[in-house]
């Protein structure tokens, strides 16, 4: 038996090295993030690898599912469950292929093709080489960045953010939010926003679950925002939920679960006041209305409210803003400014309707094309 087991050996080596030579550049777990009917953007199949999550502690939102179905069909709609892509993909390579972006001096023309290669941009006219695309960050809800992966003989890896993006807004492609009109120094640079370092590596960490940029592939990538992104790694919860009638929920979201804690959970990558400069803080420009904690932080509803009001008040994190009523979000209002509490701050305005419109008003961005409420909670006396 021994005998046997040596001269098999070799053979077994031999198969698992010609495996890991065919395996895809790009490390991908299989979840569907998705409606039910549709694939998990792309990732499983032929274009990725199966990894077991298990090894770290992540089990998969399938698993969750087990116990949470209503919350789990709820994420399923909700723009978390739709942040990260191939760009190959067909939904997503449609809104690109055969367009063209006239992004202007010192840039060009882009035209976008789609073939057996994936998704890529070329500029007609200055070069034949084609630039490929391969991934898609955003939920589509407002729009969709494209970044790519490179070799470079500096850094060894480095991102570049694709300078033009779709905007759901008139269904077209624009210019990305927050790129400089700077000469490029490169030829790679002429399609993309070169990021290295921890600004690549948050590019990726905010959009997925789990995943790190290493040598020009995403290594334990478990795509788009899911349940374990914000709770944790699963499995011991999961161990215990089954091997109990009534497990310890996780600390997140858990009666001891405080402000402070949610405020940081939600800022990592909805920005916090550390991730802009002081001028932005001291000026608040309208831009940063994108930027919601940092908004929410100067209020005086979060400030006076003593821990009471956070994130969560207004949002439930596993359903979609959009499905949330105006009628929904005043009553959340009006729990803290009844006008016949004496303890209470109310409207002289309006005690019961106009909250949101004119304390928290929209602000359209051109890049955009699309408008974000502002968190600052406040009168405005221009209004």
């Amino acid at each position: 038996m021994k005998r046997g087991f040596v001269f098999l050996l070799p053979f077994v080596v031999i198969l698992w090295l010609v495996l890991r030579a065919v395996l895809p550049i790009t490390d991908l777990v299989a979840q569907d993030s998705r409606l039910p009917a549709e694939k998990a953007a792309g990732l499983t199949g032929e274009t990725g690898v199966e990894a077991n999550p298990v090894e770290d502690g992540y089990v998969g939102r399938e698993v969750c599912r087990e116990c949470h179905a209503g919350n789990y069909d709820l994420h399923a709609m909700h723009g978390h469950a739709h942040t990260f892509a191939l760009a190959s993909d067909k939904e997503v390579a449609s809104k690109f292929a055969g367009r063209e972006f006239d992004y202007g001096e010192p840039y060009g023309k882009y035209e976008y093709t789609q073939d057996e290669d994936g998704l890529s941009v070329r500029i007609p006219g200055q070069s034949e080489e084609s630039f490929p695309l391969q991934y898609a960050l955003g939920s589509g809800h407002h729009a969709i960045t494209l970044l790519s992966l490179a070799k470079d003989a500096e850094k060894g890896t480095v991102a570049y953010e694709h300078r033009g993006s779709w905007f759901r807004d008139r269904d077209r492609i624009g210019r990305t939010p927050g790129q400089p009109l700077t000469v490029p120094e490169s030829e790679a640079e002429r399609f993309g926003m070169k990021h290295v370092d921890n600004v690549m590596q948050k590019c990726i960490y905010c959009h997925t679950t789990t995943g790190t940029v290493a040598d020009q592939r995403i290594v334990g990538l478990t795509a788009n925002v899911n349940c374990e992104k914000c709770h944790g790694p699963g499995a011991e919860h999961v161990r215990q939920a089954r091997a109990m009638k009534e497990p310890p929920p996780f600390s997140i979201g858990s009666d001891k679960w405080d402000t402070e804690s949610e405020i940081q959970l939600c800022g990592d990558c909805h920005r916090l006041p550390e991730a802009i400069t002081l001028k932005e803080l001291r000026e608040y420009p309208d831009k940063l209305a994108r930027f919601q904690p940092v908004g929410l932080l100067r209020s005086k509803c979060f400030i006076q409210s003593e821990g009471a009001l956070r994130c969560t008040t207004c949002h439930n994190p596993h359903r979609t803003i959009s499905e949330v009523s105006e009628a929904e979000h005043i009553a959340n209002c009006i729990k803290c400014h009844q006008p016949e509490k004496t303890s209470h701050v109310s409207c002289p305005v309006s005690a019961s309707e106009g909250c949101v419109k004119c304390h928290m008003p929209k602000y359209d961005f051109e890049s955009l094309g699309t408008g974000f409420h502002d968190h600052w909670i406040r009168v405005h006396p221009e209004d």
